[in-house]
């Protein structure tokens, strides 16, 4: 099973995905690909849309499911 195919399972759920030397992104898992994810977050201004956060599956250290 590859890291994608796992991943794929929990599209929907909250996850904290972790950088070495940047703060961790929280949000709803919104798509898995083979290179690349999508993160929902929410903005920290309250009359703000949610933003849609791609990320590269090399840049990140680790994932946690948070629910």
């Amino acid at each position: 099973m590859s890291f994608a195919e796992l991943l794929v399972s929990f599209i929907g759920r909250t996850v904290e995905v972790y950088f070495t030397n940047n703060p961790p992104i929280i949000g709803e898992l919104i798509s898995v690909e083979s290179c690349y994810f999508t993160v929902q977050i929410n903005n920290t201004y309250y009359y703000s849309p949610p933003v849609v956060v791609t990320i590269v599956v090399d840049q990140i250290d680790y994932i946690r499911v948070v629910a």
